[in-house]
C-alpha cells in the first residue's frame, strides 16, 4: 500500500462541477492506483475498444486524471517518494494536495472520439449499439503498450460526457471514465522463450562506430542480447531505437549472417537488440520462420 500522500487540487470549481455525477468508488486499492498510473500516464497514447467488442479498436490518449472531482492535467503534478510511488496529486493555481487517505474517487479523462464510429461498416456500428459508444454506463476497455514493460488493460465505465468550462481544455468535448481496478491486468511481453547462447558477433552503427568483438549470450524469438568480450572496452552510446548491424560468422560455409536490428536498451557492457531483417544477396529481407530456426540452430551448435 502506498502510505504517503496523493494530493488534491486541480481544476477550478467549474471543472469540479463538470466532473461530478458519477458513482464514487468506495474502497480504493492504492497498489492498483500505482500500477494504473505507471501504465496509463497522463499524455499516453492509448487504444480502446467499446462494449467488449475486441474487433473494434480505436486510438485515443489520456488527457487527465480526476481525483475526488479535481482534474490533474500533468504528470509533473504527481509527487513521488524515493521508491517512485505516487505521494500526492497537485492541481489548481494554488497546487492544493489531497492525501492518500482522502482518496475516494479516481477517474480518467479522454477526448470524445465518437466521430471514429463513422469509419466503421454498418455491421460493426450495430455491434456498438444505437446509443453509441460513450453513453453513460457503457464499457470502454483501455489498452496501453508500455514498451519493454508489457501491455496493460483496464475496463472502465462511462461516467459522463462533459465539456470543460475552463482550464487548458476549455470548451472541448471530453469523456470521463471510471476504471474498474479489479480488471487491471499487465501482460509481460518479455516472457518469451529464451535460449542461452555463447557465440561471437560484431556490432556496428551506420556512422561507422564499431564496438569491437562481442558475444551473443541470450536469444529469444525476435531479439538477442550481446555483451562486450573485452572487459577493457565498452559499447558505443546507443539510444533506444538506434539502428545497428550485426555480423555473425559461425565459421563454416553459408553460415555468415548480416542482420539489421534496433536497440531496445543498452548499457556500457550489454545491449538488447530487436532483430528486424536479414541481408540476403545484398538485399534486406524480413525474417521468415525458417531463417530464425536456421540462425538459432547455428548459434546453439557453435563450437560443437
Amino acid at each position: 500500500m502506498i502510505k504517503t500522500f496523493l494530493g488534491k487540487s486541480l481544476g477550478s470549481k467549474g471543472a469540479k462541477e463538470a466532473s461530478s455525477g458519477s458513482t464514487a468508488q468506495t474502497r480504493i486499492d492504492l497498489d492498483q492506483i500505482q500500477t494504473l498510473i505507471e501504465f496509463f500516464p497522463i499524455g499516453k497514447k492509448l487504444r480502446y475498444y467499446p462494449e467488449f467488442q475486441k474487433d473494434i479498436v480505436f486510438d485515443t490518449f489520456l488527457i487527465a486524471y480526476c481525483v475526488n472531482g479535481e482534474f490533474v492535467y500533468s504528470g509533473e503534478a504527481i509527487d513521488r517518494n524515493t521508491q517512485g510511488h505516487p505521494t500526492a496529486f497537485r492541481a489548481g493555481e494554488n497546487e492544493e494536495r489531497t492525501s492518500v487517505s482522502d482518496l475516494k474517487l479516481f477517474q480518467l479523462l479522454v477526448p470524445d472520439t465518437s466521430d471514429l464510429e463513422m469509419k466503421l461498416d454498418y455491421h460493426r456500428r450495430a455491434l456498438i449499439g444505437r446509443n453509441r459508444q460513450f453513453s453513460k454506463g457503457n464499457s470502454i476497455s483501455l489498452i496501453s503498450n508500455a514498451g519493454g514493460k508489457g501491455v496493460s488493460t483496464v475496463d472502465t465505465v462511462v461516467a459522463k460526457q462533459i465539456i470543460l468550462p475552463d482550464g487548458p481544455y476549455a470548451q472541448t468535448k471530453m469523456i470521463l471514465l471510471t476504471p474498474d481496478l479489479h480488471t487491471l491486468a499487465v501482460t509481460d511481453q518479455r516472457r518469451k522463450a529464451r535460449t542461452k547462447i555463447c557465440a561471437p558477433v560484431a556490432l556496428s552503427l551506420p556512422e561507422g562506430k564499431v564496438s569491437g568483438p562481442c558475444t551473443i549470450f541470450d536469444l529469444s524469438e525476435d531479439a538477442m542480447r550481446i555483451r562486450v568480450r573485452d572487459r577493457d572496452t565498452t559499447m558505443p552510446v546507443m539510444p533506444r531505437g538506434s539502428e545497428v548491424i550485426l555480423d555473425i560468422d559461425l565459421g563454416e560455409a553459408k553460415r555468415l549472417y548480416t542482420i539489421k536490428g534496433s536497440v531496445i536498451r543498452s548499457s556500457p557492457e550489454t545491449c538488447a537488440i530487436k532483430l528486424e531483417g536479414l541481408f540476403k544477396d545484398g538485399k534486406l529481407r524480413s525474417f521468415d520462420p525458417l531463417d530464425l530456426l536456421e540462425l538459432k540452430t547455428g548459434l546453439l551448435n557453435y563450437g560443437a
